[in-house]
């Protein structure tokens, strides 16, 4: 493996802080009308991002991946911080990745599946990006569903996020089904997807670092 990598891992919006506030925005929570979630029939987002990226950040620890958390324990820091933070050490420390973990929301409900995005055009980060989508789609199966743009020959979708125009190095941003549906954040509550998730992503890493 590449001694010079590093993983710049970023958990969207802001979770819960020392006295159990959700401090993130109010369309990053919703409440089901049944079921147990962090808080009742609540949902926070921004915890669950952080479930997600801590595991995989503990797992690139376990093989020796560098990796770096550029958000905070529960702030919702300003997108343009956690970007100047990976850019400096990307500069300054050591070159690598960026991976922006969500889960998303439709505001009706109605929709599931599980997307990546990269920035428009055809750069780095679509090699990333169907990486990604191959090793969700082997570990996953069909316990999940999918959502995907075929129309440029591969899976990614293309969207002017700050976290993937902003960045320097290869980007991707992943929603991780859909919060406000109660299908799918009763999927996201279940450890055994949260676990396949998180490897694979540790795999996507191993090989975009095995292609350079």
């Amino acid at each position: 493996m590449k001694e010079d990598f590093c993983v710049f891992l970023d958990a969207g919006h802001g979770a819960l802080d020392k006295n159990g506030k959700y401090v993130t925005a109010p369309s990053k929570q919703f409440q089901h009308s049944q079921g147990n979630f962090h808080n009742g029939h609540w949902f926070y987002e921004g915890v669950w991002n952080r479930s997600l990226t801590n595991r995989v950040a503990a797992k690139l620890n376990n093989i020796g991946i560098p990796n770096i958390q550029v958000s905070h324990e529960y702030l919702d820091l300003p997108l343009n911080y956690r970007v100047d933070l990976a850019n400096w050490y990307h500069r300054n420390f050591k070159k690598g990745l960026f991976i922006s973990n969500h889960a998303n929301a439709s505001g009706s409900g109605a929709a599931r599946g599980f997307e990546v995005y990269t920035s428009p055009g055809v750069t780095t980060s679509d090699k990333v990006a169907q990486f990604h989508w191959n090793n969700v789609k082997e570990l996953m199966e069909d316990r999940i569903s999918y959502r995907s743009d075929t129309s440029d020959h591969d899976h990614d979708k293309e969207a002017r996020f700050f976290v993937l125009t902003r960045t320097v190095m290869p980007a991707i941003l992943v929603e991780h089904l859909f919060f406000d549906n109660f299908q799918d954040a009763s999927l996201l509550m279940d450890d055994e997807i949260v676990e396949r998730f998180a490897e694979a992503q540790v795999h996507t890493v191993i090989n975009y670092m095995n292609s350079l």
